[in-house]
C-alpha cells in the first residue's frame, strides 16, 4: 500500500454557508484550486486513492459554497497554468484553498509536487544538480503559496496530502528503502495555514477504503458546522492519530489573522432557557397581540406524532416542511431522527426492485433531497445519527439518478457518501456501477474489487461486487 503525505484545504455534506462573526458587507468569495495526480509512471509510482480525494475534496468545496478548479493527473505544464488561472480569481477573495493530493518530496529543504511524466530522477546527482532538476521539472510549493498572498486573499488554505515514500526521492546516497524522506517544515505568511497529511520527514497513510485516511477524516470535520479553521485541522489531527494507532501526525502551521471563519458555518443556536414565572398582579394588564388586533392567530406546532403519521404515508415534502416549521420553533432535535429514518426506508422499498426509470423513481430522488435538506435543518450537527443518515440518503439518491440515467450526478453522489461511511461496500460497489455506466471500466473493476474484499462485512453487496467482476472478464 503506497504511503502518501497530502496538501488540502478547508472542505460533506449538506450544503452549509462559509462565513464569519460579523457579516460582511458584501458577498464574500471563495475559489479554490484541487489538484488530484494519481496515474505516475513506474519510475514515480501510481497512487490509488489520490484521484478520489481530490474528487470528494472539490464536490465538498463545491457544497461549501466555493468555485473550484478542479484538476486530475497533470504535467507540469498543466499544473502551472491551473495555478495560474487560480490566482486570477484570488483578487478581494475571502478564502483561497490550494489542495493537493498525489507524490511529494523535499529538496534542499523546498517542498515539490511532482507532476505526471515529470521526468524527474535524483540517481547519482548531487545537490546543486537536484535543486536545478527540481525547479524545472517539478512544482514549488512556495510558489503557490506566494501567489495567492500577493494576490490579496484574506484567508489562504494550503493542505499537502503528498505521498512522501517514492523512489525518486532516493539519490545515489540515499537508496536505503528505509529512508522515509518526505516534506519539510513550511512557514506561512501572514492570513495563511499550511496543513501537513503528516509531520515533516514523516509518512502519510493511503488508506484501505477510497480515500488517504487523512483526507477522510478532514472531510468529516470540515462538514461539522460551529468548528473554526483551526478546529477543523485539531479534530482531524486526533481522528488520524486514533485511527492510525499514533503512527500518522498530520501538522499545520498558521498564522490566520482576523475573525474566526467556520467553514461549515455556525453551530445552530440553543433554544433560549424557559422563562421564570412571573408575579402576577393584582390587577393584571389585558394581554395585548404582538400579531395586532385583527391578525389571525398563530397556526399550531405540528406534533410529533402528525410528522410520524406523513413520513408514514409517504408524504415526504409535507413531512420534511413540517419538520422545519418544528426546527424553527425549537430548535434542531432529535426528533427529528424517526421520521428521517421511515423517510430512507421508504425510499430502500421504493428502489428494491425497480430496473428503469418510472414517476416512483423520480419521487425517491426528490424524496432524498429533502432528507438531505431535514439533516442539515432539524438534526443536530452532533447526532449520533446525522453522519449515517446523510451517507444513506446520498447513496440512495446515487441509485435513483443511476436509474433515471444521470450517472454523472449519481457518481457525485456516491463520491459524497463514502467518506462518511467508508466501511460500507454497498458505496463501493455502487459507485462501481456508476463508473461502469459512464464508460470508466477501470474505475469500475477498482470499486468491485475493493467492494468484493473479505474486509467488508456486507456480504450480498461483496456477492453482487463478485458478479459485477465476472461479468468484466
Amino acid at each position: 500500500m503506497p504511503s502518501r503525505l497530502r496538501l488540502a484545504a478547508s472542505l460533506l455534506l449538506a450544503t452549509f454557508a462559509l462565513r464569519t462573526d460579523a457579516a460582511p458587507a458584501k458577498p464574500s468569495t471563495r475559489t479554490a484550486l484541487v489538484i488530484g495526480n494519481a496515474k505516475y509512471e513506474a519510475a514515480v509510482g501510481s497512487l490509488r486513492n489520490t484521484g478520489n480525494d481530490a474528487k470528494a475534496v472539490a464536490k465538498t468545496l463545491r457544497d461549501l459554497g466555493f468555485a473550484v478548479i478542479e484538476k486530475h493527473d497533470v504535467t507540469r505544464d498543466q499544473l502551472l497554468r491551473a495555478v495560474v488561472d487560480f490566482r486570477a480569481t484570488l483578487t478581494n477573495a475571502e478564502v483561497g484553498l490550494f489542495y493537493y493530493a498525489g507524490h511529494g518530496l523535499s529538496v534542499a529543504g523546498s517542498n515539490y509536487l511532482i507532476p505526471i511524466k515529470s521526468s524527474y530522477s535524483a540517481e547519482g546527482a548531487d545537490d546543486v544538480t537536484l535543486r536545478l532538476l527540481a525547479e524545472t521539472k517539478l512544482f514549488n510549493v512556495e510558489q503557490a503559496v506566494a501567489d495567492m498572498k500577493s494576490s490579496g486573499a484574506s484567508c489562504n488554505l494550503v493542505i499537502l496530502d503528498a505521498c512522501r515514500t517514492t523512489a525518486v526521492a532516493r539519490t545515489g546516497r540515499t537508496r536505503d528503502a528505509t529512508s522515509a524522506g518526505g516534506l519539510s517544515e513550511m512557514k506561512p505568511p501572514a492570513g495563511s495555514l499550511i496543513a501537513f497529511a503528516t509531520d515533516a520527514g514523516q509518512t502519510a497513510l493511503d488508506g484501505d477504503g477510497a480515500n488517504g485516511l487523512y483526507t477522510e477524516e478532514l472531510l468529516k470535520n470540515l462538514r461539522t458546522p460551529g468548528l473554526t479553521v483551526e478546529q477543523v485541522f485539531k479534530r482531524t489531527r486526533a481522528g488520524v492519530l486514533e485511527r492510525s494507532d499514533g503512527g500518522q501526525i498530520p501538522a499545520e502551521y498558521s498564522r490566520l489573522v482576523g475573525d474566526d471563519i467556520f467553514l461549515a458555518g455556525q453551530a445552530p443556536a440553543p433554544p433560549p432557557p424557559p422563562m421564570a414565572a412571573a408575579p402576577v398582579a393584582e390587577s393584571p394588564p389585558a394581554p395585548v397581540s404582538a400579531r395586532g388586533p385583527d391578525s389571525p392567530p398563530a397556526p399550531p406546532l405540528p406534533t410529533l406524532k402528525e410528522i410520524s403519521k406523513l413520513a408514514t404515508a409517504g408524504k415526504a415534502r409535507e413531512c420534511i416542511e413540517a419538520l422545519q416549521q418544528l426546527s424553527k420553533a425549537k430548535g434542531p432535535g432529535d426528533y427529528a431522527s424517526q421520521p428521517i429514518e421511515v423517510l430512507l426506508e421508504r425510499v430502500k422499498d421504493d428502489l428494491k426492485d425497480a430496473t428503469t426509470t418510472s414517476p416512483t423513481v423520480e419521487s425517491a430522488a426528490s424524496t432524498c433531497e429533502l432528507i438531505l435538506q431535514a439533516l442539515r435543518d432539524c438534526l443536530p450537527p452532533d447526532h449520533e445519527s446525522k453522519i449515517p443518515f446523510t451517507a444513506k440518503a446520498l447513496n440512495r439518491r446515487g441509485d435513483s439518478l443511476l436509474l433515471l440515467g444521470r450517472a454523472d450526478e449519481a457518481l457525485d453522489a456516491y463520491n459524497a457518501a463514502l467518506p462518511l461511511t467508508p466501511d460500507d461496500s454497498y458505496i463501493l460497489y455502487n459507485r462501481g456501477r456508476a463508473h461502469l455506466a459512464l464508460g470508466s471500466t477501470a474505475e469500475a473493476k477498482a470499486d468491485f474489487t475493493e467492494a468484493a474484499s473479505t474486509k467488508y462485512h456486507q456480504l450480498k453487496a461483496r456477492k453482487l461486487a463478485e458478479e459485477a467482476l465476472a461479468k468484466l472478464k
